[in-house]
C-alpha cells in the first residue's frame, strides 16, 4: 500500500480544495482495486505529513469518504475500505466538468463498430467523452468497470449486449444505465427485433425448399439468442416442422473459428442439415469457411444466412445473405436517451424495438421473391 499511496500528489494551482483532491485520488485507488476491501488507510497523522497538509486536512477528506459510504472509521482499529457493493464512487467533481460516459460492451467484435459510431456521433453534439470498456462477457468485469467509471464522474453508462449486472445495477447513487440487446432488462432499453429476425430467416430458408435448418449460436440461456432462437422455432411451429435437437450447434463465442466448429457438429450428425442459420455476423463467416474447406457448395449442397450483417459479408464468394440491423440507429437513439435521463427527464423506462432487413444475396441460391443486394 505504501507504494500505491506513495503516488498522491497535491496540486495547489487547482481550483479543487486539498480535501477534495484526497478524496478524489483516495476513491480512484478504491475503484481500481488498489486499495482492496479491508485495506487500512494511513493514519491522519502519517497521511497530513506525507502531503505536507493540516490533518484537519486529511480528517474532512476520510469524513467524506465516509460519507460516501466506501470507508469506516472505528476507534482504536482506524479508516479501511468497505466491501465493493459499499457506496457510490463519487469523488466529488461536478458532473459538468466531467461531461463523460462510459459504454460497456460484451467483446471486441465488429458488430459493435456502427453502434459506437452512433453512440459517439449523438454525444459529440454535446462535446460529451466516451470511455469504452470491453468487458468480455464477465460479471466482475461489468461490476468493477461501472465502479470506476462513477468514480471518474462518469454521467451514465450505456451497456450493450452484456449480462451480470443484476437488476439493481443502476440503482441507488450509482449513474443511470441503458440497455442495448438486452431483452432481459427493465428500465430503459433498446432492443433489435430478434424473434422476427429468426422467423424471416427460416422462413427464407424453407422458401428455398430447406426442411432441415441447422442453428449454430451461442448458449440460449443468452437473451438475445434466445429470442432469435425463438423466431426460428415459432417457424418451425407454423409449418408443423420439429426442431430437432441434432439441428442446434451451440458454441461459446462470436467468432469465426466457432463458426466453423459449430458447422462440423451439424455436419457430424447422421443426417446434417441442408442449410444454416448463424446467430452472428463472424458465425456465419465462420459457417461459410469450413463449408469452403470441405469442398462443400454454397448454397447448391448448403444455403447459408446470418444474423447482425457485417460489410465483409457482401465481399465473400458466395456473398452472404444476412439479417441487417440498425446498429447505427440504435446508437444514436440509446445516447439520446442517456442525454434525456441526465437532464432530468422523468417521463420514466421506455423499452423500444428495432426491426432488421433480411439482406438476400447470393448464398441461399436464387429467390424470385426478393430484392438482391
Amino acid at each position: 500500500m505504501e507504494s500505491t499511496l506513495g503516488r498522491m500528489r497535491l496540486d495547489p494551482t487547482s481550483e479543487l480544495s486539498f480535501t477534495g483532491q484526497i478524496r478524489a485520488q483516495l476513491t480512484l485507488l478504491i475503484a481500481d482495486g488498489k486499495l482492496a476491501p479491508g485495506s487500512r488507510l494511513p493514519s491522519v497523522r502519517a497521511l497530513a505529513k506525507q502531503l505536507g497538509v493540516n490533518v484537519n486536512t486529511i480528517r474532512s477528506a476520510y469524513a467524506k469518504l465516509q460519507a460516501d459510504g466506501v470507508v469506516a472509521t472505528h476507534h482504536g482499529v482506524g479508516t479501511t475500505v468497505l466491501s465493493d457493493e459499499s457506496g457510490s464512487l463519487s469523488p466529488g467533481v461536478p458532473k459538468y466538468l466531467t461531461n463523460s460516459v462510459g459504454v460497456l460492451i460484451a467483446g471486441l467484435d465488429p458488430f459493435y463498430i456502427d453502434l459506437l459510431r452512433g453512440i459517439e456521433a449523438k454525444g459529440d453534439e454535446q462535446g460529451t467523452l466516451l470511455f469504452i470498456v470491453d468487458i468480455e462477457d464477465s460479471e466482475v468485469r461489468a461490476r468493477a468497470a461501472i465502479r470506476q467509471l462513477s468514480a471518474r464522474g462518469a454521467e451514465g453508462v450505456i451497456a450493450i449486449s452484456m449480462g451480470g449486472l443484476g437488476e439493481d445495477a443502476s440503482s441507488g447513487a450509482g449513474p443511470p444505465i441503458v440497455y442495448v440487446d438486452q431483452p432481459d432488462r427493465t428500465g430503459t432499453v433498446l432492443l433489435f427485433n430478434a424473434d422476427k429476425a429468426g422467423f424471416e430467416a427460416t422462413e427464407h430458408l424453407a422458401q428455398h425448399g430447406h426442411e432441415r435448418i441447422g442453428f449454430v449460436t451461442c448458449p440460449l440461456d443468452w437473451p438475445n439468442q434466445g429470442e432469435l432462437f425463438a423466431g426460428y422455432k415459432r417457424a418451425h411451429d407454423e409449418r408443423g416442422w420439429p426442431t430437432a435437437p441434432n439441428l442446434l450447434a451451440t458454441v461459446g463465442a462470436f467468432d469465426v473459428a466457432s463458426g466453423r466448429r459449430g458447422l462440423r457438429m451439424l455436419l457430424d450428425q447422421p443426417d446434417p442439415p441442408s442449410a444454416v442459420i448463424a446467430s452472428g455476423g463472424m458465425l456465419a463467416l465462420g459457417v461459410l469457411q469450413e463449408a469452403s474447406q470441405r469442398g462443400i457448395d454454397v448454397p447448391t449442397d448448403l444455403a447459408i444466412v446470418g444474423y447482425a450483417d457485417a460489410e465483409v459479408a457482401q465481399f465473400t464468394s458466395p456473398a452472404l445473405t444476412m439479417v441487417s440491423l440498425p446498429t447505427y440507429d440504435v446508437g444514436v437513439a440509446a445516447m439520446s436517451a442517456l442525454q434525456r435521463i441526465i437532464a432530468g427527464d422523468s417521463s420514466g423506462p421506455e423499452r423500444t424495438v428495432f426491426d432488421g432487413v433480411l439482406v438476400v444475396r447470393q448464398s441461399c441460391g436464387p429467390h424470385p421473391f426478393a430484392v438482391w443486394a
